[in-house]
């Protein structure tokens, strides 16, 4: 009797949906029954291959994408922001998919509407808010967006509203739970691709320098902590780095690849001063410029001094026994790059890690195959979304706005006040040159 009770209460459906689990599991059922081409979970790309297979394939696809890179960094800096747009969409794309793979959607309404909708919102407030500040302002030559742009913040509180009575009139009696997990989901996709991703606009207007600086630090600490690990893995230390979170992860990779990354920050900055465009910042955004004689290559500026000046520096605690203390002369910026090398080195492989931890939580090889070798634009960006927000924190307060200001930028400024006060302006400014006996 008791065991034929047993049977009859396990066979018994669960009465209210909302109390399953909403992240540990669903029924093979719900896994079965739904489906979907555009979010099953992406094949494996290298598990059948050898290591020999497996570089060659890393390396091509790699080449190619450093070489569309360059190709959209030459075009000059709206394609690059236009590139980050792209960047993260299909981030977001992806990264939606990996719960919407696994759960029943057919009966909970608007279901991809309202997320695509939030993060439309969240999009549109971060490239508004970018360009809000009126030397940001006077780089835009295009009538709609300057006319469009005060109003952006009313925009958004629309687009926000709008989505919020969305959301609780969408609320479906029995997907409570599941419903609000799918926010809460959202929401923290949408810190990860659009919060931390604000700061890439910043980066490219303040100079394609501090964009193109730090992605080349993280690609070049992912490629030799790759090829190190994959030469010296556990030949030093055999203790896991990771354990199961990212078990072909090695402490000879991290360390070894660490270092040629901080060697990497050091040496390479002076020659980025070499080339004026990578430098200087925008004087106007165009997307046809590098084809009708703006060409951003031929930008020019007076090169920031972070850049051009040279300082001396030595051993602050030398012992007077060995004689002078050695000297070594370097520019400044590649102080600020050994710093920025130290935090792609140690801190940015954890954004990796972190997305190897999402990974491991539903069982996927990688976010998407759309980069043979690579797996996903996820997997191929996860540790660049950290290091970009270093990048414009640290510039903001070790190198401030005075690097980026310029005389053509603040011409357009002055040209952007009214007639009254271009006249106050100058009396000012002549007083102060007259002050300073530079005119008569």
């Amino acid at each position: 009797m008791s065991a034929s009770v047993r049977r009859r209460r396990g066979s018994e459906p669960p009465q209210q949906p909302e109390t399953a689990s909403d992240t540990d599991f669903a029924s093979a059922g719900e896994c079965e029954e739904q489906p979907s081409s555009s979010s099953l979970p992406p094949a494996a790309h290298s598990k059948g291959d050898n290591k020999a297979s497996k570089i060659k394939k890393r390396l091509k696809f790699g080449i190619l994408l450093i070489g569309a890179l360059f190709a959209i960094v030459s075009a000059g800096h709206l394609w690059i922001i236009g590139l980050v747009l792209l960047v993260q969409v299909a981030m977001f794309r992806e990264l939606v998919n990996v719960r919407y793979s696994t759960r029943r959607f057919k009966d909970v309404p608007l279901f991809r509407t309202s997320q695509w909708g939030w993060f439309w919102t969240c999009l549109t407030y971060s490239y508004g808010n970018s360009f809000l500040a009126p030397h940001r302002r006077s780089l835009l030559t295009s009538r709609l967006l300057l006319a469009v742009l005060p109003y952006v913040e009313l925009v958004t509180l629309l687009m926000y509203s709008v989505m919020l009575m969305l959301t609780v009139l969408t609320l479906k009696q029995g997907y409570y739970k599941y419903q609000v997990g799918q926010l809460a989901w959202t929401i923290a996709i949408i810190v990860i691709t659009v919060v931390q991703v604000h700061s890439f606009t910043s980066n490219v207007l303040n100079g394609i320098f501090w964009f193109l600086f730090p992605v080349s630090l993280v690609v070049c600490n992912d490629s030799m902590a790759y090829f190190c690990g994959m030469a010296f893995g556990r030949k030093f230390i055999r203790r896991q780095f990771l354990g199961e979170l990212s078990p072909n992860k090695t402490w000879e990779g991290f360390i070894l690849g660490g270092l040629c990354t901080v060697i990497f920050a050091f040496l390479t900055p002076a020659y980025y001063a070499r080339l004026p465009f990578l430098v200087c910042p925008p004087e106007e955004l165009s997307l046809t410029g590098f084809l009708f004689g703006n060409a951003p290559l031929a930008l020019t500026c007076s090169i920031p001094k972070v850049f051009s000046t040279l300082i001396t520096v030595s051993p602050p605690l030398w012992p007077s026994i060995f004689g002078d203390a050695p000297t070594l002369t370097m520019h400044p910026i590649q102080v600020h790059a050994l710093a920025l090398g130290l935090f792609a080195s140690v801190v940015a492989p954890f954004g990796g890690f972190f997305a190897s931890g999402i990974k491991r939580a539903y069982k996927l090889d990688d976010f998407a195959s759309i980069i043979p070798g690579h797996g996903g634009v996820f997997d191929r960006v996860d540790c660049q979304l950290i290091m970009g927000l270093a990048t414009q924190t640290y510039h903001a307060t070790f190198i401030g706005p005075a690097a980026i200001l310029s005389v053509s930028g603040l011409y357009s400024l002055v040209l952007a006040l009214s007639a009254d006060d271009q006249l106050e302006l100058y009396n000012k400014l002549g007083a102060n040159l007259r002050e300073h006996r530079l005119i008569r």
